[in-house]
């Protein structure tokens, strides 16, 4: 897995910017239970991705999109505790 870090603050052309570091991680296979896409510190909300219901730690507020999720309930979730309990988030069909 290639991984590149670029150190912030980090301005795109298209107005994406972060005034910390971003991780970009290319061929990745997805991660059983989450991995981090994040924006910020580790400590900042984060975008997590991953196969499976959420098993990471991550902040409050932070957001976890299933790869694998067949049904309204199971497509996308919110970090509650700033530990590891995710609460899902119901989606339109």
């Amino acid at each position: 897995m290639a991984t590149t870090t670029f150190s912030g603050p980090v301005v795109s052309t298209n107005g994406f910017s972060s005034p910390s570091t971003v991780t970009a991680l290319s061929a990745s296979a997805v991660v059983a239970g989450g991995a981090a896409v994040l924006l910020g510190t580790s400590s900042s909300v984060g975008v997590y991705v991953g196969s499976g219901a959420p098993t990471v730690s991550a902040a409050k507020g932070s957001l976890y999109l299933r790869t694998d999720g067949s049904s309204t309930s199971t497509r996308a979730y919110i970090n509650t505790d700033g530990a590891t309990t995710w609460t899902n988030i119901t989606t339109a069909a």
